[in-house]
């Protein structure tokens, strides 16, 4: 089981939609038996399944029109202090767990979460905020991949951008994060409109969900190649596949 956490101390930067379209896709079109575990106090996953999606599913249970599953991955609201207690339950009934956790990175609870993954994705943006709040908490990362590596552990850490738009900054950004050897995902989310639907049902490599939010073509390359990069780089064989 890899476990995938998402995190920056930046509150509003894109944690939870990186997380739905990559658990959406990986689950409903690659394969893999995905678990997202909710570990924000904010409870943004947890609510846009309860709020947004429970409804429409029990209408078409009572219409009899509901195709199983209804969700194409498990999602659990789970305590910081107890995000690995329950990981050790479920160690051998998924491939990929992704966590959400708060934006703040200054306890010990969340540095045990950061520290006991296998990787972490850091959302990047490119306005003056984002790019000090990344660069500091990409720094604390560096020092638990280097105790990691001192232990033989399996650690990497990546930043992502959750919304490019081709501004100048994002490329300063860029620069600047290459100079100092953070590493950094080539795949980017751009459709910044349509992936503001979250959804926790539906991937947006379907054609007909695409379409229901508004989304054209180039959506389905950029999520395709933001997985295909991630399993590369996170190493998500074809043998975790179910």
């Amino acid at each position: 089981m890899k476990i995938i956490c998402v995190a920056n101390q930046k509150g509003g930067i894109g944690k939870s939609t990186l997380i739905t379209v990559l658990a959406g896709a990986l689950s409903a079109d690659y394969g893999y038996r995905v678990l997202v575990v909710d570990a924000d106090s904010q409870q943004t996953l947890a609510g846009v399944r309860l709020t947004n999606d429970q409804p429409s599913v029990e209408q078409e249970r009572l219409a009899g029109t509901l195709a199983e599953p209804a969700f194409p991955y498990a999602l659990e609201s789970v305590g910081m202090g107890q995000v690995y207690d329950r990981l050790d339950e479920v160690s051998d009934d998924y491939d990929v767990v992704f966590i959400d956790v708060p934006g703040r990175s200054d306890d010990t609870a969340m540095i045990d979460v950061l520290s006991g993954a296998n990787v972490v994705l850091v959302p990047v943006g490119a306005s003056d905020a984002e790019r000090l709040a990344t660069i500091s908490f990409m720094q604390l990362l560096q020092e638990i991949s280097r105790l990691s590596r001192e232990q033989g552990l399996d650690f990497q850490f990546f930043g992502v951008h959750s919304h490019r738009t081709n501004l100048k900054e994002e490329k300063d950004m860029d620069e600047f994060t290459d100079a100092l050897g953070l590493p950094r995902l080539l795949a980017s989310l751009r459709q910044l409109g349509c992936y503001k639907r979250l959804s926790t049902r539906y991937s947006y490599l379907n054609p007909a969900y695409r379409r229901a939010v508004g989304a054209d073509a180039s959506v389905e390359a950029e999520v395709r190649a933001l997985c295909d990069e991630l399993i590369a780089r996170a190493q998500l064989t074809s043998e975790l596949v179910a």
